[in-house]
């Protein structure tokens, strides 16, 4: 998935959804964003990100085409979908 795909599949949703990551079938929050090599890479941490969040440290760039990937423990997964849970105001990136 790339940025530009989850930056749209969001658009419509409520601003205070927060983001949450699976790893080996555990959630966690999604809690750190850097943009390293022409990738953007996902980092757990104790606040969960966002949509306001998000918006506001990547709403201005230019190139959003870049992939995103989850880092853990020194290793990269793609991310290949999303669900979203309307519900609860949640987005669970896989």
């Amino acid at each position: 998935m790339r940025l530009t795909d989850l930056l749209q599949l969001i658009n419509d949703l409520n601003i205070n959804t927060a983001f949450y990551l699976k790893i080996d079938d555990k959630i966690v929050p999604w809690g750190k964003l850097t943009l390293v090599d022409g990738r953007c890479l996902l980092y757990p941490g104790k606040n969960t990100m966002t949509k306001a969040k998000l918006i506001r440290l990547v709403g201005h760039m230019h190139n959003r085409g870049i992939p995103l990937l989850i880092a853990v423990d020194q290793e990269k997964h793609h991310i290949f979908g999303l669900q979203i849970k309307e519900e609860s105001n949640q987005i669970i990136l896989m």
